[in-house]
């Protein structure tokens, strides 16, 4: 009865209104400043990799003479200047939660008046920049490479874009110089939530300009420094009313995705097909179609692909412009597929989309710079080409496949291979059966240009609606290579439901719309559609709706316009057709300027060639990422432990180093290495010489002939950098070529 009698005398004093309204008070005062410590502490840059100040930019690979205008002496990895800018910052229509170029370099760190984005801190995050000089029509606010921006007609506001550049483009340092790596593997952390990275703490940054009234009034007036006066007032509640909507998308993204990527992915990788299909699938369709990412990959170089037949880490992918509307789609480009009447609008860039990818073809490999990290010991590397052709040409290639008069010739040019080249005595499956890794029926004689072979003397802009030749990927099956499965795995088995979408356009055929259903062969049951059927539906639909819009498909089908079958075949590629494969397997690339892509196997697990070379028990187990120094000893990176590093280990789910092991023991489950001649079936590890002597030939490794583009880049479509709609018609694109 004390005690009861205790309690009521204890709250009512509580409930006295002071004592309320000081309790309040204490409890706002605590919120308050554990959030204002809070943002300092993000403020402040902690637990990032430190600044390295570059004293000198190398460009690698330079011509024999001079082929660029502009009084430019050499190209470099086959571009000149031009080139470079059009790749570095072309858009291709991708939207961060609504986050506008101009607020990007106008927002300040969550506490105090200095700018969130400067050079010093974009370079910490592992971006890199343009050599070129800070102020240029290119990169008025000097961004990093691939951040870029698009025209929205719609809002008539320049939105922040993340293009190809920002995640395909790389700098190697060593001993202050920066070595640009066109192409190569970017090494930031672009869509971790955490929030000293650059998404997350844009979103922070804008949220506190948002709440604190004098910070969001130097916002506004930087942002609306050219607005009129009698509409600036206007103009500021419009910005106002902008930048909660973007908050609001980014908290939802917070909400929905924060535990779906259980494996951290750290500088230099992603789940790049789990996120595509949370953000098409989840984001864009039903949340009941998120799937567990907890895969990341490197991201790959992409010198070459445009020769590849099939394309990304699984080989899943043959034709060019479904990859990358599929990549914009899963970078999150604007995409509907929640409403009938305005199904599948989309912010897609297609034009800008086959200016990147026709620009691509012309660049070539980085070559070593012996003048900066020293001489290639030719001896010990002619010993290491003996051993590259007996162990390791036999699955990187490349392999080369021509045509002549009109048939495929599966002879290479100066080399022969038969079936055992890609198949090879341990290829089988559970059943004992050949693994079936080359499709021969994706590259018909029909889609073949015996006529006009690349290479030859061509207009300077001409379709690419044929090609004789291409570089075939061969596919090693997951339980042969042993490589962590993951990746490939989740893709395979995860499937989404798109029947809303199916709803939606039966909805629409009832009304007499021709929108396409999906093909029963490929997605029989749309509840459970597998990853890359769903994706080559939605993007095809997302394809062909462009198309439409250009005059090239027919208003009321899918059948091409009489006339346009060149320019559409030159804008998908070649005149590829989207037949994606899931195959169970991971797909060898050819390895020129592999030295200058670490760390390797597709998820980024070992650091070094050399340990490449190695049983896995002798390579790391941890390491770490986060700055670009590179070991030329080695050929890979210097992952000795530093503040601010990403802890890489290899325990986790998804980033596992073992598998592709030059070990010793039977051949296969994970061992390839050096086959023993008197005792076939059976491999061994290399020596330390030998490892020696595969890295020196490492540096110089050429990939022989190689198809060269026909034409120049396709960039006549693209209206960009000027302040008009970016998404341009296709004229230059359907009149050139059309009475060839």
């Amino acid at each position: 009865m004390t005690i009861h009698r205790t309690l009521i005398r204890i709250l009512r004093k509580l409930l006295h209104w002071k004592r309320l309204l000081k309790i309040i008070a204490a409890l706002i005062t605590v919120v308050f400043i554990g959030a204002f410590g809070f943002l300092w502490y993000i403020s402040a840059f902690p637990n990032i990799p430190p600044y390295t100040e570059i004293t000198e930019y190398r460009f690698l690979t330079p011509s024999d003479e001079k082929v660029c205008a502009d009084g430019e002496q050499h190209s470099y990895q086959g571009w000149c200047s031009e080139q470079r800018q059009h790749y570095y910052r072309t858009p291709q229509g991708t939207e961060f939660f609504g986050l506008q170029y101009d607020w990007i370099t106008n927002l300040e760190k969550p506490v105090g008046k200095s700018p969130l984005v400067t050079r010093e801190y974009m370079q910490r995050l592992g971006y890199i920049y343009d050599p070129a000089p800070k102020a240029n029509e290119n990169n008025p606010y000097d961004l990093p490479v691939g951040l870029t921006w698009h025209y929205d007609p719609e809002t008539k506001a320049k939105m922040l874009d993340v293009s190809c550049a920002a995640c395909h483009s790389a700098q190697l340092t060593y001993r202050g110089t920066a070595m640009v790596i066109d192409g190569g593997a970017g090494g930031h952390a672009l869509p971790s939530l955490e929030p000293t990275q650059f998404i997350a703490n844009s979103i922070v940054s804008l949220t506190t300009t948002y709440i604190n009234p004098f910070k969001f009034n130097r916002f506004a007036r930087k942002v609306l420094k050219d607005a009129p006066k009698e509409h600036y007032s206007k103009k500021k509640k419009e910005l106002r009313k902008a930048t909660w909507s973007a908050i609001k998308q980014a908290l939802v993204y917070a909400k929905n995705n924060g535990s779906l990527y259980p494996t951290q992915e750290g500088y230099g990788r992603t789940d790049a097909l789990g996120r595509i299909a949370n953000t098409v699938y989840g984001d864009n369709i039903s949340p009941e179609n998120y799937h567990i990412a907890d895969a990341p990959v490197n991201y790959p170089h992409l010198w070459d692909i445009w020769a590849f037949d099939w394309v990304q880490w699984m080989g899943t992918v043959s034709q060019a412009m479904a990859r990358n509307v599929n990549e914009a789609l899963g970078t999150r480009s604007r995409l509907d597929l929640t409403h009938g009447d305005t199904l599948y609008d989309n912010s897609v860039m297609i034009p800008e989309l086959h200016c990147i990818e026709t620009t691509l073809q012309f660049l070539k490999p980085p070559k070593w710079p012996e003048d900066l990290m020293g001489k290639v010991n030719q001896d010990l590397a002619a010993q290491g080409e003996k051993i590259f052709d007996e162990v390791c040409a036999s699955c990187h290639g490349p392999f080369v496949r021509k045509a002549i008069a009109g048939e495929i010739n599966y002879k290479d040019a100066g080399q022969t291979h038969d079936c055992k080249t890609c198949h090879g005595p341990l290829m089988t499956n559970s059943a004992g059966k050949l693994i079936e890794l080359s499709d021969i029926k994706h590259h018909p004689a029909t889609k073949i240009n015996a006529d006009t072979r690349l290479g030859t003397p061509v207009p300077d802009y001409a379709l690419q609606y044929k090609r004789d030749w291409y570089w075939e990927m061969i596919h090693i099956p997951l339980d042969h290579i042993g490589t962590d499965p993951t990746s490939a795995t989740n893709m395979i088995n995860n499937t989404y439901d798109i029947t809303r979408v199916v709803d939606l356009i039966k909805a629409e055929r009832a009304k007499g719309s021709f929108l396409a259903l999906p093909d029963p062969k490929l997605i029989p049951d749309p509840s459970k559609t597998g990853f890359a059927a769903g994706l080559s539906f939605i993007g095809g639909q997302v394809r062909d709706k462009q198309y439409r819009e250009w005059g090239l498909v027919e208003a009321d089908g899918y059948k091409t316009v009489a006339g346009k079958e060149r320019q559409v075949a030159d804008l998908d590629g070649f005149g590829e057709v989207d037949t994606p494969v899931n195959w169970r397997a991971y797909r060898p690339r050819p390895l020129e300027g592999v030295w200058a892509t670490a760390p390797f196997l597709h998820n980024g697990s070992v650091p070094s060639i050399y340990q490449l070379l190695s049983p896995a028990e002798e390579r790391d187990h941890t390491f770490y990422l986060g700055r670009k120094e590179y070991d030329p000893t080695v050929l890979g990176l210097d992952v000795t432990k530093f503040k601010g590093a990403f802890k890489f280990d290899t325990s986790i789910t998804g980033n596992s180093n073992v598998g592709h092991e030059f070990n010793d023991g039977l051949c296969g489950d994970g061992v390839i290495g050096y086959e023993l001649k008197d005792r076939p079936g059976y491999c061994r590890q290399f020596t330390r010489q030998e490892r020696l002597a595969l890295v020196e030939y490492l540096k110089i490794h050429e990939d022989g002939e190689r198809p060269q583009p026909e034409s120049k880049p396709h960039c006549e479509g693209v209206a960009w950098p000027k302040d008009t709609a970016s998404r341009v018609t296709l004229d230059a694109i359907i009149e050139i070529g059309a009475e060839q």
